[in-house]
């Protein structure tokens, strides 16, 4: 048996954060979920906690969510990490692959396309 998902918002907008927490509680069953503000914070709680979902903003106050998913990708070869933002360049989305996450939702559509790419993710192991 899988353990339950855990998951890690990063996002410097507290109203965002909030209200993304407040959706995941509404739509998943007794979902573990951990909030970071910053680079620094989130990967502080993602060696710490474990999560094996992760949602992050790519422009954080104290640096480049590149950075940070890169960290990320070291420690948790496994977690499942989506970058979030409002660009969708072609060149901002190749540095979202090559810094090591799995997916990039543009920050309007996360409430229809979040939980289909995390499950797609699951599944693919």
């Amino acid at each position: 048996m899988n353990p339950a998902p855990v998951f890690l918002l990063v996002d410097p907008s507290p109203i965002f954060r909030i209200r993304l927490h407040e959706w995941l509680k509404s739509v998943l069953t007794n979902p573990r979920i951990f909030l970071a503000t910053n680079g620094l914070e989130a990967l502080n709680l993602a060696m710490l906690e474990q999560p094996s979902h992760i949602l992050i903003e790519m422009d954080l106050p104290d640096g480049t969510g590149f950075e940070v998913v890169q960290q990320m990708r070291k420690g948790l070869p496994t977690a499942k990490i989506i970058a979030t933002g409002w660009y969708d360049s072609r060149f901002f989305l190749d540095n979202v692959r090559s810094a090591g996450a799995d997916g990039f939702i543009l920050k309007n559509k996360l409430n229809k396309e979040l939980l289909p790419m995390w499950e797609d993710l699951q599944n693919k192991g």
